[in-house]
């Protein structure tokens, strides 16, 4: 065997050369344009396309927003007056609800107790002036009458010029009593308004001023829901006139919350260019500050409006048509979803729309239009 090898060696090695020449030729001529064995160009034939007829019909889109509950102001807590505190009310805690009137600390009053009492001295010293020369004038008076009943008394003799000086005298001291007595009532700091404490680290023997802050809280009626916006939302929800709205706050309870619009933002956020709306409702007591939730609003209602399927659209506003023999991209605002139903604005079906686009679907590429109906439900044909 080893023999013949031998001696038909260049005889093999020829044979093998011509084999793969062979089949690299085979492969060649598979691989040509016009081989049978590929298939055709991409556009040189028409594609076949299904296409449906819109259904035109009323439509009122609901908006579904997402917002963020916060306080109008959040006021500071700064005492009026400085001094010792001691007392601080339970409810003078992160997180506590205080009523309208309530007491929250109370402030040493020794000090502004004395200070009244000071100012009830002078007034009686004043009144015990003025009640003297009043006496001092009535006296002067008819000793006058007596020695020159033809002629005035003169306003020194009357003590006209000392009564005025104790009588403004009596105004100042009044008013210092009236300074003095409201200093002492700012010693008990009460709640402004029914409100939420947010922070404070006050206790009792701790000395305040009249420049540091004690502690934070904002007003249960200034809760409000800001809730971010896109031009397309704010198209859909129309002018803010006081619609009622939906507040789904999960952290709350498992009820929505009725609410309504309440204004607009004047500007756009710098940083995702999304306006505001803001939101009220009388339920404040269910909201927390700082909590995300879900407002749901109801649209400017679209009298007509077209329903076409949703695999319809090729990209978030794009649909194809048949126009003639051609494909043709139409831009589309889509209002809304019902199930596999994508809602859009009215806009020029020609032929009618393709219900299902080809993945290498592309502008004027010719198409033969199969299966043409309409998309409806037997309660919503027209007779």
């Amino acid at each position: 065997m080893s023999k013949f090898v031998k001696d038909h060696a260049g005889t093999l090695q020829l044979i093998f050369v011509v084999a793969v020449v062979g089949s690299a030729l085979l492969l060649s001529l598979s691989l040509r344009p016009d081989s049978p064995s590929r298939a055709p160009a991409a556009g040189s034939a028409a594609l076949a396309v299904s296409i449906v007829d819109p259904i035109a019909a009323p439509f009122r889109p609901s908006v579904r927003l997402n917002g963020v509950v916060q306080a109008r102001t959040v006021t500071s807590l700064i005492p009026q007056v400085s001094g010792r505190v001691v007392e601080v009310s339970a409810d003078f805690r992160p997180g506590a609800s205080v009523t309208k009137g309530g007491t929250l600390f109370v402030i040493d009053p020794s000090d502004y107790e004395l200070a009244v009492e000071g100012t009830l001295a002078e007034i009686g010293i004043a009144l015990s002036d003025l009640t003297r020369l009043e006496a001092e004038a009535a006296a002067e008076r008819e000793i006058w009458r007596g020695q020159f009943p033809d002629r005035p008394i003169p306003d020194l003799i009357a003590r006209v010029p000392q009564i005025a000086a104790v009588n403004a005298r009596l105004h100042s001291a009044e008013a210092a009593r009236r300074a003095a007595e409201l200093a002492l009532s700012r010693t008990r700091v009460r709640a402004p308004f029914d409100a939420r404490i947010l922070e404070t680290s006050l206790d009792v023997g701790q000395v305040v001023g009249t420049s540091t802050a004690v502690g934070r809280m904002f007003s249960i009626d200034s809760l409000e829901v800001a809730v971010s916006v896109s031009a397309a939302e704010r198209r859909l929800i129309g002018p803010v006139s006081g619609q009622s709205v939906t507040i789904i706050a999960p952290a709350a309870s498992e009820d929505p919350i009725d609410g309504q619009l309440v204004r607009a933002a004047a500007d756009l956020d710098d940083s995702t260019r999304l306006g505001t709306l803001y939101v009220s409702t009388d339920s404040n007591e269910l909201l927390t500050v700082g909590e995300f939730v879900t407002v749901e609003v109801d649209g400017v209602n679209a009298p007509d409006a077209y329903r076409i399927p949703a695999a319809a659209l090729t990209s978030r506003d794009r649909v194809w048509v048949v126009e003639g023999d051609r494909l043709a991209a139409r831009t589309v605002e889509v209002v809304g979803r019902e199930e596999d139903m994508a809602v859009v604005e009215v806009f020029d079906t020609a032929n009618g729309v393709v219900s299902v686009p080809p993945a290498n679907v592309r502008e004027g590429m010719l198409a033969v239009a199969r299966g043409p109906g309409e998309l409806a439900s037997p309660d919503s044909r027209s007779d």
